[in-house]
């Protein structure tokens, strides 16, 4: 009979199970779903277990965007780029807090998995250039055909069909077995109908996306974002991290995490910031900015939580408009009337009940900044962006977190460190489970690492799972 350690890992010297599966991942997002590829590259036997009936996972909520260096697409678009620049460009970022070695690796191998994923799958990618700085010294965005996470998520779907993976969905992973040296041997599922089975393994991904939906967590490592709305798939309340704590795993960066300031309130959209990257600007309820909008947009989503109401106001033109309005954020936002358009700042005052003065002064030092005549005093550089001319578009937004950055520490296999200076003997992790390389804070993130990091050690921990078998 086993013990039960905090309800979610059962340690047994033996166990009887149902069936017994050579690699179990955990989860079906785009690192899930990498990690079942690149195991079932090396002739293993695959089952991905869901808990969502249809899986989504924030993957789908994202811009199925993916940052990498020295790719065929950048190369077939004459961009330079090498694994040595998107590294040198992450530790700026993060100002040299994070785990070098990790950093290091997936700078290096990002290129060859978008490569690897493209040939090999028919998942093209291909450089998205609307996309400019925002730490990225080089355009290394990647994104499917359809720049979303959706149709990254569904071709991965028909990728590991075709390469024979089983997902089961509607399962919920309750609980772990393992022994007591932390080697999973198993794991106990419950299906909604209240069945429960156990499938016995020989090694684990564990890729449950991070704890950005869990309360608790939240207010132990990132109080300051306790009251923001959280715009995150259900189900990422740090079930994997939780488990390998359990088992013996040590964690780190657990107060980072991707912010986000342009979330349309009250309609709960995340919003396209290229809006506001090629000249639009923010203004809190006082009709004033507050802050460079484009020097750390996750960073963005905390001062927009410092401001009168957690409230602000992006303002763009018809031009802008023109430019983005068939991305699918632009599209959902005016279909539900999240845009508002105004045919004078007069006009947009009224709507959204700021005061006009404060408005109109704004929009005469932004259009100086624009101009070359004065330098803006947060520091931003509204070079190459247009004067705005009416008519004007605004939405409301709110700050809102996004996803969480930390998590587990994995080695260069992805293996999940330990306690003991070793490793869980069975136990890899990619995606939201694993640290991330944003550093300690939410500035530290960069455009499209939650998907680089996720696909890319998911196809390190895919692989190295299955040797181990």
């Amino acid at each position: 009979m086993g013990t039960v350690k905090n309800l979610s890992i059962i340690i047994s010297k033996s166990n009887s199970f149902e069936t017994s599966i050579p690699l179990v991942v955990v989860g079906a997002g785009a690192c899930g779903l990498t990690a079942a590829l690149s195991a079932r590259e090396k002739g293993v036997e695959v089952v991905v277990i869901e808990k969502d009936k249809t899986p989504h996972g924030t993957t789908s909520m994202s811009q199925g965007t993916v940052c990498a260096a020295g790719t065929n697409a950048q190369r077939s678009v004459g961009i330079e780029d090498s694994p040595e620049k998107f590294y040198s460009d992450v530790m700026k970022k993060v100002n040299g807090r994070t785990d070098k070695d990790l950093v290091r690796l997936v700078t290096s191998q990002a290129g060859p998995m978008i490569d690897w994923i493209s040939d090999k799958y028919n998942i093209p990618f291909s450089v998205d250039t609307s996309w400019k700085g925002l730490g990225h010294s080089v355009q290394r965005l990647h994104a499917p055909p359809q720049k979303s996470g959706e149709d990254l998520l569904g071709r991965l779907l028909k990728a590991t069909e075709d390469a024979g993976v089983t997902l089961i969905t509607g399962a919920n992973v309750k609980s772990l077995y393992a022994n007591d040296s932390g080697k999973v041997k198993g794991v106990l599922i419950e299906r909604p109908n209240g069945n429960i089975e156990k499938i016995g393994l020989d090694s684990i991904v564990l890729a449950t996306c991070g704890f950005a939906n869990n309360e608790e967590m939240i207010k132990e490592f990132i109080p300051e974002m306790e009251d923001a709305r959280v715009f995150t798939w259900e189900n990422s309340n740090g079930d994997g991290i939780k488990w390998g704590m359990e088992l013996g795993g040590i964690v780190s960066d657990m107060t980072s995490f991707q912010g986000y300031g342009a979330l349309a309130y009250p309609h709960q959209l995340l919003f396209n910031y290229n809006y506001i990257i090629d000249g639009g600007f923010m203004v809190n309820t006082s009709g004033d900015r507050f802050s460079d909008e484009v020097a750390d947009v996750s960073g963005q989503g905390l001062k927009v939580m410092e401001q009168e109401d957690k409230i602000a106001y992006i303002i763009y033109d018809e031009e802008l408009h023109k430019r983005y309005f068939h991305l699918n954020e632009s599209k959902k936002a005016i279909e539900v009337g999240a845009v508002y358009k105004a045919n004078s700042i007069s006009d947009f005052s009224v709507k959204f009940k700021l005061p006009l003065s404060r408005l109109e002064k704004t929009l005469y030092d932004v259009s100086e900044f624009k101009k070359g005549i004065r330098q803006d005093p947060w520091g931003r550089s509204f070079e190459h962006s247009h004067i705005l001319k009416p008519p004007y578009y605004g939405i409301r937004v709110t700050g809102a977190i996004y996803h969480t950055q930390g998590g587990l520490e994995v080695n260069s296999s992805a293996q999940v460190k330990d306690n003991q200076g070793g490793v869980l003997p069975n136990v890899f992790a990619g995606g939201g489970v694993a640290r991330g390389m944003s550093g300690p804070t939410c500035s530290g993130y960069m455009p499209a690492a939650g998907l680089c990091m996720a696909m890319t050690l998911g196809r390190i921990a895919g692989a190295n799972a299955a040797k181990i078998i």
